[in-house]
């Protein structure tokens, strides 16, 4: 037995939990796009938050609500992206969750004519999903 505890393990091996091995490009094309959506929420809750400040919004309450969830949000896909990037198994559900609740979102903003926002949040949604259960991945986060 080796120190991890496998017969014919070595410590810093590929594949390896835990280890700091060769991550393949679609888990780390996976963690980059989460960030993206990270800091797209980060950016739109301070964007909400100086508007709060500079002018005067007809529901202060509301947006402060919305700046505040918004960053907590993007804080939290963060921590989910750099899951991602670290090979962290537990990424992998709130990084599916989020992006499966992009999609009806993008939808709904394509039914409303926004097609220009709803459109590229689909493509987001869509392609986290599938480099999420990339063979590749699958081999480095369902790794025991």
């Amino acid at each position: 037995m080796t120190e991890r505890g496998r017969p014919g393990a070595k410590p810093g091996q590929p594949g390896e939990p835990g280890e700091r091995g060769a991550r393949p490009t679609a888990l780390l094309a996976c963690a980059g796009l989460v960030g993206l959506e990270a800091l797209g929420l980060l950016v739109a809750g301070a964007v909400v938050a100086v508007e709060l400040v500079v002018s005067s919004a007809s529901d202060p309450l509301g947006a402060a609500v919305l700046a505040g969830l918004a960053l907590v949000a993007g804080l939290g896909l963060a921590l989910v992206a750099r899951g991602l990037a670290g090979r962290a198994r537990w990424s992998r559900a709130p990084a599916l969750v989020t992006n499966l609740i992009l999609l009806p979102v993008g939808y709904g903003l394509v039914q409303s004519e926004r097609w220009y926002a709803g459109l590229p949040i689909m493509a987001l949604g869509l392609a986290v999903l599938v480099l999420l259960f990339h063979p590749a991945t699958n081999a480095v986060l369902d790794d025991d």
